[in-house]
């Protein structure tokens, strides 16, 4: 798995600030990384004298409005970030577009991994899950209202593809270090969609053999990987709607687990397209569960 050495935590100034904190302080515990950014970006710190400003009391002087965002947070951070390991934390504020300065700060910053709140009802930040999946050239964890920690038990949906199976083993890397935790690839097969009478075979038959083919070749990769001992559940889904990622959420309603982890395409126009039919509608189905967009950066 890739080592998520500089990590950046999205920050708005509200309530779910001290949330996204706490969750990164335990997961800094997992990942151990080097350097964690909390950023808040503003639309603009030029501000009237008379509005939005707090003086010094030992001087009495005015704060400029991105000096007291930066003690604020400062405030929030220490609070809620306890990790005693040697992580270097920064606290920065920027003016200017929410998501543009966020994934431009990504790319400055040489980030890993960045880590954002998923409201259930956004509040107008600029900073929506999909524009920000769609874009970041990084890694993405997004954190839900209210989430409950530790983490205990991953899904992974899994389709073949180089991006599934490099989320699978992020995900076998940081289930090591959870307590009474399992990990459970989920895959979503095809079934085609047509009636008995348009084809000269048996419709149940025809979805056993499919289902015993992605069984065969579930058992031929963990073999090829090593897997086989490692403790990977695995469940198969017959897709018989063509709407695989309401099968992948259901799923995930059903068994609430700590943490989903999906593989991303690149940036391609073509990546694009197939990461907005499946990451991209996950996001906005599920703002209940954590979802790691993890990029195989092997693959960009």
């Amino acid at each position: 798995m890739p080592i998520f050495k500089r990590i950046m935590v999205a920050l708005d100034n509200t309530y779910f600030d001290r949330e996204v904190i706490s969750f990164t302080n335990y997961i800094s515990e997992l990942l151990s990384p080097e350097k964690v950014y909390f950023v808040h970006i503003d639309r603009d710190l030029e501000v009237p004298d008379y509005l939005n400003h707090e003086e010094r009391e030992d001087t009495g002087v005015l704060i400029p409005k991105d000096e007291q965002l930066k003690i604020d947070i400062q405030k929030v951070v220490k609070k809620h970030f306890h990790n005693q390991t040697n992580v270097s934390l920064k606290v920065e504020i920027k003016e200017g577009t929410p998501l543009k300065e966020l994934l431009h700060l990504s790319k400055v910053k040489h980030i890993d991994l960045i880590i954002v709140g998923h409201k259930k009802i956004s509040e107008g930040s600029g900073i929506t899950a999909n524009k920000l999946a769609r874009e970041a050239e990084c890694s993405i964890l997004f954190v839900p209202e209210n989430q409950e920690i530790p983490l205990r038990n991953m899904i992974v949906p899994f389709d073949f593809s180089g991006n599934s199976d490099h989320a699978l083993k992020t995900g076998l890397n940081l289930n090591k270090k959870l307590n009474d935790s399992e990990i459970t690839a989920v895959h979503v097969y095809d079934v085609p969609l047509f009636s008995n009478y348009e084809i000269n075979v048996n419709y149940e038959e025809m979805v056993k053999n499919v289902l015993n083919f992605k069984k065969s070749s579930f058992k031929e990769y963990l073999e090829k990987q090593g897997f086989e001992n490692v403790g990977i559940l695995v469940e198969f889904l017959a897709n018989t709607s063509g709407r695989t990622v309401k099968y992948i959420n259901d799923y995930i309603l059903e068994n609430k687990p700590g943490l989903v982890i999906i593989g991303a395409k690149g940036h391609s126009s073509w990546d694009a397209f197939l990461m907005g039919s499946v990451t991209e509608k996950l996001l906005s189905l599920n703002t209940n569960t954590p979802i790691l967009v993890e990029r195989n950066y092997s693959h960009n």
